[in-house]
């Protein structure tokens, strides 16, 4: 599928800022299963590219000088094919172990409501771990309804699963703290996604999971949606949890409140 994706991020600041640096995550890769045909971002300030130590393309943008606002405008072309929800190899992720997906992080730790979550799974995972996931994937879906604006991007695994609502993040790290729990690595990934007929704002910004499967490899599962990432999916960034793969992440000297604007389309083209 032939995917054009407009991404535009506006901060405004109450008062002026001195300085601002950004770590911006918002460049997919090319590989067996997408191809980035164009993409380009356009921000004020200087910006270099690098690759993190989890595989993700990431620029650093820098702006000095007295400021009030900064819009990042990102737009491009992705074809992605549908592969079933297995993910391609790619040398910059494959020099990590495995078993760093195994790690619990702040927002995955496997506390109370996490252990009693995963119990009733372990012996599907114990039996056939690729259909152990599918059953994770459903019942995280089960137990964490969709709604906005009950959790935030500091909202841990266990919390949303007492709150048993959240977003697409939340429930990706309920999916990946389970995961784990139940020894398989499994990482985040943030993306986009193109759902025909949906609410955009629900859709296009997307947060879902990739677990390891001994004998087919990575796996990605999309919770919200209850399926396997396939051609409707532009992976961006994959690692521990949501910290680490965040669009926009940063800091500033002077500004003020922050006032944040998001606007995101993912539009299917045809070929």
């Amino acid at each position: 599928m032939l995917l054009s994706i407009l991404h535009a991020t506006h901060y405004r600041f109450s008062h002026p800022a001195r300085y601002t640096i950004q770590h911006l995550r918002l460049t997919p890769r090319s590989d067996s299963t997408q191809q980035v045909r164009h993409w380009s971002i356009n921000a004020p300030g200087r910006m270099s590219q690098q690759v993190d130590g989890f595989g993700n393309i990431l620029h650093t943008l820098v702006r000095d000088g007295v400021h009030q606002e900064i819009t990042i405008n990102v737009e491009g072309l992705v074809n992605s094919e549908d592969t079933a929800g297995v993910v391609a190899h790619h040398p910059s992720e494959d020099r990590l172990p495995r078993e760093i997906y195994l790690r619990p992080t702040r927002l995955t730790l496997p506390v109370g409501p996490v252990r009693d979550f995963a119990a009733p799974l372990a012996p599907a995972f114990a039996a056939d771990p690729l259909d152990g996931l599918h059953r994770l994937a459903r019942a995280v879906a089960g137990a964490v309804a969709y709604q906005k604006g009950m959790t935030d991007v500091e909202s841990t695994a266990a919390q949303v699963l007492e709150a048993a609502t959240g977003v697409c993040q939340d429930q990706a790290h309920v999916f990946t703290a389970t995961a784990r729990l139940l020894g398989i690595p499994t990482r985040y990934v943030s993306g986009y996604v193109h759902v025909a007929g949906a609410d955009a704002d629900e859709t296009a910004s997307h947060a879902w999971a990739e677990s390891w499967v001994e004998g087919v490899g990575w796996v990605a599962f999309d919770i919200t949606n209850e399926i396997c990432a396939a051609d409707a999916h532009v992976r961006l960034a994959a690692g521990p949890d949501y910290t680490y793969c965040a669009p926009v992440r940063g800091m500033r000297r002077g500004g003020g409140v922050e006032n944040m604007d998001v606007q995101v389309s993912v539009a299917a083209v045809q070929q």
